[in-house]
């Protein structure tokens, strides 16, 4: 009897393995297919900046900030302990022929950027040009602090102040909501390179968190997250919005008494593994990420090895999101995207390994992708 009874419950967690790893399969795309069309017409590689994991846009100065970094040597050996320090590059976007301009940042020490952001001039609450950048800075692989730049007169960026705080745990991307204070989203409950971050990803596990720097100290806002990602905050600071990668969604949240109380409000699907969130206007935002998971994580091994690229636009102005496929190509253009900007009829992708940026230009009479979701 006893020796049944053992037979049965290893028989049920053998059943309750296999469907949890087929929901992780899932939701890494394996069982994904994606009708490949863009409504872009010709594209063009902006090399220069390598790992463009991250791109934001000034539009008063008609400018794109670029976070550059070659992190595919960091991701791989875990006993690294440093190498040539990335870089901040901008892109004017005011010429459709230009190129990428590596910005000089007057800074000491490593810098590893991740996520940026930019902190805006305000006039009589209009939004002027950018003023700061923000950057995640991966010190090492398991020191991580908030780099603060102002914006010279020339254009480089020259260290305001760094802010390490305690929340840092494996910080990804930045909000800014006013000097010295932001948002940061942690996408590991534990430090990279380390067992648990390995078994957060293939467990599935909501340890991730979004957190918050008052000026002074850090908060942990937001837990229970899959993978935090991306996050960006509405022009009137009420309404937040976060990616969870593994997920495959993204959420929003309405401001409660302050920058610490959020409540849920809605979640969006979007059938790949979603990274950062930029705005393209006031009604809808633009993500870009990675349909096929286990296709990245091999193209992280090998640069060789193609990983399909998607990017969405998600409208944001009813009770509940929408969100429409904008792009998609299996990687021969730009494998594992991890950023889309706009700006007018230019189309920018960033990807987490590439040695370059993607610019695509928008025909006039382009054609709508046939992928939606809601």
């Amino acid at each position: 009897m006893l020796k049944k009874t053992r037979t049965k419950i290893l028989l049920l967690i053998l059943v309750l393995v296999i469907f949890h790893a087929a929901g992780i399969a899932k939701d890494a795309g394996v069982f994904r297919s994606v009708e490949e069309s863009q409504p872009f017409g010709q594209c063009e590689k902006l090399a220069g900046p390598i790992g463009a994991e991250d791109i934001t846009v000034d539009r008063v100065q008609k400018l794109a900030y670029i976070s550059a970094d070659d992190r595919r040597q960091a991701f791989l050996d875990k006993d690294l302990k440093s190498y040539e320090n990335g870089g901040i590059w901008t892109l004017d976007l005011s010429d459709p022929n230009s190129k990428p301009k590596q910005l000089m940042v007057k800074m000491k020490g490593a810098f590893h950027p991740h996520g940026i952001a930019l902190r805006f001039e305000q006039q009589d609450g209009v939004q002027g040009k950018a003023i700061e950048l923000y950057a995640v800075n991966h010190l090492d692989m398991q020191t991580h602090e908030i780099d603060v730049f102002s914006i010279l007169p020339d254009g480089n960026l020259k260290l305001r102040r760094r802010i390490p705080f305690p929340e840092l745990i494996s910080p990804n991307d930045i909000a800014v909501v006013g000097k010295d204070r932001f948002f940061v989203s942690n996408d590991h409950g534990n430090p990279r390179h380390s067992v648990m971050e390995i078994v957060e990803d293939y467990a599935g596990l909501a340890l991730s968190s979004l957190v918050y720097f008052d000026g002074e100290q850090g908060h942990t806002v937001i837990d229970g997250l899959r993978y935090t990602n991306g996050v960006t905050l509405s022009a009137d600071q009420k309404t937040l919005f976060v990616a969870e990668t593994t997920a495959n969604q993204v959420s929003r949240y309405m401001k409660g008494q302050d920058m610490l109380s959020w409540h849920l409000i809605d979640t969006v699907y979007i059938p790949m593994a979603v990274d950062n969130l930029e705005w393209l206007d006031d009604q809808h935002l633009l993500t870009a990420g990675h349909p096929k998971v286990f296709e990245f994580t091999a193209h992280m091994h090998d640069e060789s090895h193609l990983s399909p690229s998607q990017a969405f636009k998600i409208d944001v102005s009813g009770e509940k999101m929408q969100a429409e496929s904008i792009y998609y190509d299996s990687g021969e253009l730009i494998s594992g995207t991890s950023v889309a900007s706009m700006y007018e009829d230019q189309l920018l992708l960033g990807a987490v390994f590439e040695p370059f940026a993607l610019r695509c230009a928008k025909p006039a009479e382009a054609e709508k992708q046939s992928v939606a979701v809601e």
